[in-house]
């Protein structure tokens, strides 16, 4: 979407690895009037844009397109012109325009003198002629239109036309019986061609084949399992995949179908969810709150836009997709879909919210590269669905009511994951509905139904990616000090996600898995470790809600109907108000929750009293989260994205008037000591920092210090929980994937519904 207007050699560079660069997009240098009517028109000056407004001419003398040159609107076939200026001399080393001793003069030639074709060298390769002759024509209508034209007759040249040899006249007798010869002849061979065709043994049908993807020696899995971190490149020749390093450390991997061994990818730690370019060249993947893309064949990643997951210190992404028009579709992570060039630029909305939707993830390109299938999340989530919706328009299907995401697979089928079964039913391409059966092609598939993702990928060919097998995360809980000595386990182990110690420090509330992709509010009795299960309805967030300051109430996190409070003594739920999402803290008084909604962008009072409705007492464009009220209630710490990444801070509640910054390098979940005087918080890779701190009418804060580091790195803000006097710390320890877990490969999947 850009038109360069200046494109000559001094603007062309080729780096040593042999990478072309195009340079000087600005247009901005002052104008120099003099260069208008003398000077050496190699080095004219490059005018402004404020020189189009006076009816002036923009750009270099010498590489100017006639119609540029007259002081006319331009578009791209201005810049195809000086691409066959360049050309023409790098072929011939010679100015093409530009002899004369003035710019009026070497305007004058590009206006009216045609180039002089007797100069190019003999050996010039036709079809490099006829592309020169294409991009000189003066009349930018009969000019090549296209760039993308000029690069396909740079790679591939027209044949050859046959040459005919003309032959003298012949005088020819007729022969009556000629015409009936030939066409015995014909008939003759054609029955011997069916025959051959008929006796040669008919082609079997393979059907479908299976096999596991195995790790490299040294790595694990991915980090992520319920989400599709291995995808089959468009031609189903390759296999991408994430896995771990010894370090803790994303990376991604390609493995060629037709072999054991796979290559690492250098430099994309804290690679997640891969896709595909269309000619399955380049690999795009989530990093480092960026997308990315990099080479099959190697190289150094380049970074396309920034994509930072809301709510979060880190970005993931949910899941893109890269269509033949050079347009990348992804989703950020709670907010609508986004759209950026495949060569980078800035990110634009693709799709909008309704005021039901907390977000839209996982699209996909459905073969023609425009229409556009993904999953809306509703913030109930019985409205959740899948969606197809044309690029560029705002009117969008709904194909199918579901909590988890689907893809489309060739040759017409969605896919989709129902209580861990991955299901193919026929969707009609006129009207995008599902018809007919759904059939069950895999079992046990990974998921979750909490943020919608599935483990799940296909080819354009039929090639299918999953991983299946029971997923379960193995934890410890266990004591350390602020050195970092563990001082003993707490409790068995379990699929834990979060731990909240209790005010009393008797008990540790935790978020376990009940099943795939599901989670529950257990309280674990840390005097003899017995686990008690506090909600049933598996809708609990890997968010783990505060305490009571009595500890006996529990906040829980649900997915749908706002935040809730268990009693722990009776296991009775009673659900609070519907508009907030997230408990951060419960008030010192006990009278209020301090919650957030879906973005992290708006902090709510949720009173415990009376009617309770969420009251917003402050609001930002930027997101923050892990909120803590001081012990005694006059402040907050809370980490923030204001700076571009996560920080701690500490500011007066409610009115927000007196902050300051805690960390210096990157910080998120906060604790307060009982005493008020030293706050604790997390940094970026995973150490416990410790940051002195004095609150009246202003706040000191003292330089961080770092006790330990207990888990692996981006933030493991909801593993760790401080006593009251800081001294001891109840730790989540890192995990360890069952091994029943399995990345499976289908050849030809479609095979098996005719089984």
């Amino acid at each position: 979407g850009i038109i360069h207007r200046d494109l000559k050699p001094q603007n062309i560079k080729v780096r040593a690895d042999g990478t072309v660069k195009v340079l000087d997009f600005g247009l901005a240098k002052a104008i120099d009037a003099s260069g208008l009517s003398g000077g050496n028109a190699m080095n004219s000056p490059t005018l402004t844009a404020r020189a189009t407004q006076l009816g002036m001419i923009i750009g270099t003398a010498s590489y100017m397109a006639p119609e540029q040159a007259r002081g006319r609107p331009v578009d791209k076939r201005a810049d195809i012109w000086a691409f066959g200026v360049v050309l023409y001399e790098m072929l011939t080393g010679a100015v093409l325009f530009g002899g004369g001793d003035t710019v009026t003069d070497t305007i004058a030639s590009v206006v009216k003198e045609d180039p002089d074709w007797k100069t190019l060298p003999a050996d010039t390769p036709p079809h490099i002629r006829k592309l020169l002759e294409r991009c000189l024509r003066k009349d930018p209508k009969k000019r090549m239109q296209a760039i993308g034209d000029v690069r396909l007759l740079l790679d591939e040249p027209d044949e050859a036309p046959a040459v005919t040899v003309a032959a003298p006249p012949v005088a020819v007798r007729r022969l009556p019986w000629l015409p009936w010869s030939v066409t015995g002849l014909v008939v003759a061979a054609a029955a011997v061609a069916a025959g051959t065709v008929w006796l040669r043994p008919k082609p079997v049908d393979m059907g479908a084949a299976r096999f596991l993807l195995t790790i490299p020696e040294g790595n694990t899995e991915s980090g992520s399992p319920a989400a599709a971190q291995a995808a089959p490149s468009p031609d189903g020749r390759y296999i991408a995949f994430v896995a771990l390093d010894k370090a803790g450390k994303e990376n991604l991997w390609v493995r060629p179908l037709g072999s054991l061994a796979a290559h690492k990818l250098d430099k994309t730690e804290g690679a997640n969810f891969p896709f595909w370019s269309p000619d399955g060249q380049f690999i795009a993947f989530f990093a480092e709150d960026k997308l990315k893309r990099v080479a099959v064949s190697g190289g150094s990643p380049q970074t396309l836009c920034d994509a930072k997951t809301a709510g979060t210190s880190r970005n993931a992404g949910d899941g893109g997709t890269w269509n033949r028009e050079g347009v990348i579709v992804f989703a950020p992570g709670g907010r609508a879909l986004m759209r950026v060039p495949a060569a980078g630029g800035i990110a634009t909305p693709a799709t909008t919210l309704d005021s039901q939707e907390s977000g839209h993830s996982w699209p996909q390109f459905l073969s023609g590269g425009r229409q556009l299938l993904y999953w809306a999340r509703g913030k109930d989530p019985g409205k959740s669905g899948i969606y197809i919706q044309e690029l560029g328009s705002s009117q969008r299907i709904l194909v199918l009511k579901t909590t988890i995401r689907a893809a489309w697979s060739p040759p017409g089928y969605l896919l989709f994951v129902r209580e861990s079964t991955l299901f193919a039913q026929r969707m009609n391409p006129k009207t995008f509905q599902v018809e007919g059966e759904a059939n069950p092609i895999a079992e046990e598939v990974s998921n979750n139904e909490s943020n919608g993702r599935a483990a799940f990928a296909v080819s354009e060919n039929g090639v299918l990616v999953y991983r299946g097998g029971s997923i379960t995360r193995v934890r410890q809980l266990a004591w350390y000090d602020r050195e970092g000595k563990r001082l003993g386990a707490a409790g068995k182990a379990g699929e834990y996600g979060s731990v909240r110690l209790s005010p009393d420090e008797k008990s540790a509330a935790v978020v376990a898995g009940t099943g795939p992709g599901r989670s529950d509010t257990w309280i674990v009795d840390l005097a003899t470790g017995t686990p008690t299960r506090m909600t049933m309805d598996s809708q609990s967030s890997i968010y783990l809600g505060p305490w009571s300051p009595d500890s006996q109430r529990i906040a829980v996190n649900r997915q749908s109907g706002g935040p809730g409070e268990v009693t722990v003594a009776s296991g009775k739920m009673r659900v609070l108000a519907t508009d907030a999402r997230y408990c951060n803290d419960w008030s010192p008084a006990g009278a209020s929750l301090l919650c957030l909604d879906q973005d992290g962008n708006r902090l709510f009072v949720v009173p415990l009293t009376g009617e309770a409705k969420a009251r917003t007492i402050a609001e930002t464009p930027y997101r923050r989260r892990n909120f803590r009220f001081s012990p005694d209630g006059q402040w907050v710490s809370y980490s923030s994205d204001e700076s571009g990444r996560f920080e701690v801070f500490v500011a007066a509640f409610p009115s927000f008037a007196e902050k300051r910054q805690v960390s210096n390098g990157g910080g998120g979940g906060s604790f307060w000591r009982k005493d008020g005087k030293e706050i604790l918080y997390v940094s970026p890779d995973s150490t416990l920092m410790s940051a002195e701190i004095k609150t009246g009418s202003r706040i000191e804060v003292g330089t961080p210090k770092p006790l330990f580091q207990f888990g692996r790195g981006s933030f493991a803000d909801f593993g760790i929980s401080p006593t009251g006097d800081g001294k001891r710390f109840l730790v989540v320890e890192g995990d360890q994937a069952n091994q029943q877990a399995q990345i499976m490969v289908v050849v030809n999947w479609a095979a098996e519904l005719k089984q």
